[in-house]
């Protein structure tokens, strides 16, 4: 019987780093949805099983929180598992550890199940067979609830517009590459200073390619910000792609 919480190697390969010789944050949300995608199919509804179905799994929420980063050459795991299940949503939960048993962090997101025949979320406590509620594991992880407080900027501080690169295998722009907007925002000197200890995403509709973002930023603290990316319309609309919070921390010396 596998178990229903797994735990998945990696290693901080040269150039997964950002300049600071730790893992970057866009490697890391990459290899938290490798982590989610591998559980998923090990249990018996990854791509696989979607694929055949006409189905998939749509980010809706993420929360990140970590004390620290690995470094290049550094072997770390991400255990995964899933929390519950909620009418059209689930919860899966993250622990980031190094191969020393050090805690980096712990995570939390939100998942819902679309099908891409009327472009609607499951009811996922409708499944046939109970679905996969077998794999739900109750354990929580030190991760603080959502915050509050919400971007009211009126001028964007970056733009960008969406391009090849940034597409996933579902033609959309990846969800982690809203994390790099967030971040970009902030200038060279600023990540200097600072390390995230925090970032929320919550992600509305999706983004294609040649779309034009907004990014927009708003001080909630000394070390906490609101960031809202929109797609603008020419008639003055905006259409929310993602809202986010992201905390930082002083750098200490050890973190440098």
């Amino acid at each position: 019987m596998i178990e229903k919480k797994l735990a998945f190697p990696f290693r901080v390969e040269p150039f997964q780093e950002d300049y600071t010789g730790r893992l970057s944050w866009s490697n890391l949300g990459n290899q938290i949805l490798r982590a989610s995608s591998l559980h998923a199919e090990a249990h018996g509804f990854g791509h696989t099983y979607m694929k055949e179905h006409r189905q998939g799994w749509v980010l809706a929420r993420l929360i990140l929180e970590v004390s620290a980063l690995p470094r290049t050459g550094d072997d770390y795991a991400i255990a995964t598992w899933v929390k519950r299940i909620f009418g059209q949503f689930t919860d899966r939960l993250y622990t980031i550890s190094g191969a020393d048993g050090r805690i980096y962090g712990h995570g939390t997101s939100t998942w819902a199940l679309i099908d891409y025949a009327t472009r609607q979320p499951v009811n996922l406590e409708t499944l046939p067979d109970g679905g996969f509620t077998h794999v739900v594991l109750p354990e929580e992880v030190p991760v603080a609830r959502p915050s509050r407080g919400r971007c009211v900027a009126a001028e964007p501080v970056l733009k960008h517009t969406a391009v090849y690169s940034d597409l996933d295998i579902n033609g959309h722009v990846n969800s982690i590459r809203y994390i790099d907007m967030v971040l970009d925002t902030f200038p060279k000197a600023w990540h200097d200073r600072h390390r995230v200890a925090r970032i929320e995403m919550s992600y509305g509709l999706e983004g294609y390619c040649g779309d034009r973002f907004h990014i927009f930023r708003d001080a909630l603290s000394e070390h906490q910000f609101a960031v809202r990316i929109v797609r603008p319309a020419s008639d003055g609309s905006e259409t929310i792609i993602a809202r986010s919070i992201v905390t930082f921390a002083p750098m200490d010396e050890e973190q440098q």
